[in-house]
């Protein structure tokens, strides 16, 4: 007698239902959304992104409430979200800085979230997948718009309002505001589309065309990581087509990846010590990490040693390297994202990053020897997400592409893909791995939440956004930073301020610098707050108060103004004093205004050697230096003599 079939039908997997195909759409919309209105992980453009975010992970809660059945991302995915997501987001929920912090959490969530969906969007053979699909349009899009900045001779961006609160100045750098991070973008996804139609049964197609569009695209981006990321690209795509079509074939097989191999390693040789004009390993070092990101990442690896089991905190490279960076300017990142950890992170942070990164691509790399080893069903997207991971690790070295969201969540993507393409069978993840899934999404949809709620308010204020030579951008930029407190926007709005006319009053005044205390209670010890704490002490007549503020950031050996303009808002501050202090002081007067033209003598100098021309400036810089100058020479003709006490 036949045994009775159970009423009770099969749960089905998540992509075959219809919230399954809603959470697909919100995860699409989020990460267009990342790479349209993101203004390269600054916290407040990340509205948008944060309300999608939130959508998608509570339509998630929902399928699993519902029994329905979700990959399970196997035991790397489990590492990877449990030891690298755990750690990065615990490291950086208590790190000092609390803006900086938020702006890497929004990148450790991201890259959880891109994480779950690329594992589930690689269970299954690939071929209903609409991945490709998306990196074709949003890769076109960014090289249209890049198009069109360019022949246009535009910065406007199509999609936000304002980039930085100072209305629509961008350069024409496409989505991403950067040159190198819009070459980033087109490279990994013109090699993902490439890849991928290499590693399925239909090799040539609109894909593929689209991946090589995208690929030349890349080259007018002005960024000389194109280049090796092309190579990368080309040799790995090479390998891939290998393995499809010569299956079992290994001597030829082994001859193309050997002969490969050499031509990789020997034209890197060769275009780099042509580059540099010698064949040393230190020029060939430096051309690899561009210039003076050499001195970047030496600094960033002397920063680790005095705190290397845990790191200095979220993003506090900026900060402590301008005591010590030797150049004019000092970067927002150390352009090596492995130096970056392991400043920020520690050695164990950095540890765990380069664990993860070499799972994933050996992950990968399975995928592209199973299309050699005659499997029936192949996935596609492995081998595509392997040629756009390896591209961006290598591509990790010179430059901070995993701290723009969108960058960071495709690089996870790739990772997500890795962990579930390369095995023919998906497991779904069992009652423990669907509970620790739930209790993340709901933990993370409040995260989003209450980064939206906190965004919202400087997000509106943006939308308001005018140029920065116009006064109407003094309420838009007030009303961000009375809403936010982040340090940067607060330190703008004081130096918007003092530079409007009339004046600021007592009242504006003393409202600035309550602004100021709530901001350095949020970012303790901030460099990029003294130059305008500074000012603002000038401002309210505080003059002995703002000179020993600024003193310690002042070079008097040269002219050092670097980002924040220490030394020019120290002169200023010098000069108010010495007009204060002429009437009663005048030896102290004249010292000081020796200082003032000591410092304006080398500034001169300084835009002489690196040939900085601008008229407006410079004419207002002449006009001070008379200034300077007749103020000297009265002193002097009362009979004043210097009086250095004043620095004591």
């Amino acid at each position: 007698m036949p045994e009775p079939t159970s009423s009770k039908l099969s749960a089905p997997r998540i992509a075959e239902t219809a919230a399954g195909r809603i959470l697909t759409a919100l995860l699409a919309l989020f990460y267009t959304a990342l790479a349209t209105t993101a203004a390269g992980g600054e916290w407040h453009t990340l509205f948008i992104p944060s309300c999608f975010l939130t959508a998608a992970l509570l339509v998630f809660c929902f399928c699993l409430i519902r029994g329905y059945k979700v990959p399970s991302p196997g035991l790397a995915g489990w590492l990877a979200v449990g030891l690298g997501g755990g750690y990065f987001f615990l490291r950086a929920w208590f790190s000092p800085w609390f803006y900086e912090s938020m702006a890497d959490l929004t990148l450790i969530v991201t890259a959880l979230v891109m994480f779950m969906a690329g594992a589930c969007a690689g269970a299954g053979n690939g071929s209903k997948s609409t991945l490709p699909t998306l990196a074709a349009v949003l890769g076109l899009l960014n090289a249209a718009l890049w198009a069109y900045q360019n022949m246009a001779g535009t910065g406007a961006s199509w999609f936000r309002p304002d980039y930085s609160l100072f209305g629509t100045e961008t350069d024409g750098t496409g989505l991403f505001g950067y040159k190198n991070f819009s070459a980033h973008f087109l490279s990994i996804t013109g090699f993902f589309l490439c890849a991928w139609s290499m590693a399925s049964l239909k090799k040539w197609g609109v894909h593929l065309f689209a991946g090589l569009l995208l690929v030349a695209a890349s080259f007018t981006c002005d960024s000389r990581a194109a280049f090796p990321n092309a190579l990368i690209g080309v040799t790995l795509c090479f390998f891939i087509y290998t393995s499809s079509v010569f299956r079992n074939n290994r001597k030829f097989y082994t001859a193309a990846i050997l002969f490969f191999l050499l031509l990789f390693f020997s034209t890197a040789y060769v275009v780099l010590d042509l580059t540099s004009g010698a064949g040393s390993l230190t020029s060939i070092l430096d051309v690899f990490t561009f210039g003076n990101r050499i001195t970047l990442s030496k600094l960033a690896w002397s920063l680790t040693e005095q705190a290397p089991l845990f790191g200095h905190g979220s993003r506090m490279f900026t900060n402590l390297a301008v005591e010590f960076f030797p150049f004019p300017n000092v970067p927002n990142f150390t352009h090596h994202e492995y130096a970056q950890a392991a400043c920020d992170y520690g050695y164990t942070g950095l540890a765990v990053m380069l664990a993860l990164l070499l799972l994933f691509i050996s992950l990968g790399f399975r995928s592209v020897l199973r299309l050699a080893a005659e499997h029936p069903q192949v996935n596609p997207l492995g081998p595509a997400a392997f040629c756009a991971l390896c591209i961006a690790a290598a591509h990790a070295y010179g430059e901070f592409i995993w701290h723009n969201p969108a960058l960071a969540g495709a690089a996870a993507l790739c990772c997500g893909l890795s962990c579930t393409a390369s095995f023919s069978r998906i497991k779904a993840s069992r009652t423990g791995g669907r509970l620790v899934l739930g209790a993340g999404a709901f933990l993370l949809a409040a995260l989003s939440v209450w980064y939206a709620c906190l965004a919202f308010p400087t997000w509106k204020a943006s939308w308001q956004a005018v140029p920065a030579s116009s006064p109407d951008g003094m309420p838009m930029l007030e009303q961000a930073a009375a809403a936010s407190h982040d340090p940067d926007l607060v330190r703008r709005n004081i130096l918007h301020a003092a530079g409007s006319s009339p004046p600021p009053g007592p009242g504006r005044l003393r409202q600035l610098e309550q602004q100021m205390e709530r901001a350095e209670l949020l970012s303790p010890g901030n460099h990029a707050l003294v130059a305008a704490k500074g000012l603002l002490y000038m401002h309210q007549g505080r003059y002995r108060e703002a000179e020993r503020l600024l003193r310690p950031y002042v070079s008097f050996s040269r002219f050092d103004d670097r980002m924040y303009a220490w030394t020019t808002t120290y002169a200023n501050v010098l000069y108010a004093w010495c007009i204060s202090t002429a009437p009663h002081s005048p030896n102290k007067a004249l010292s000081m205004a020796l200082a003032v033209k000591d410092l304006m003598e080398k500034q001169v100098r300084f835009w002489n050697y690196y040939r900085i021309e601008d008229a407006a400036m410079r004419r207002e810089h002449a006009q001070r230096r008379n200034e300077v100058d007749m103020v000297i020479q009265t002193l002097q003709a009362r009979g004043a003599v210097p009086d250095d006490s004043w620095k004591e």
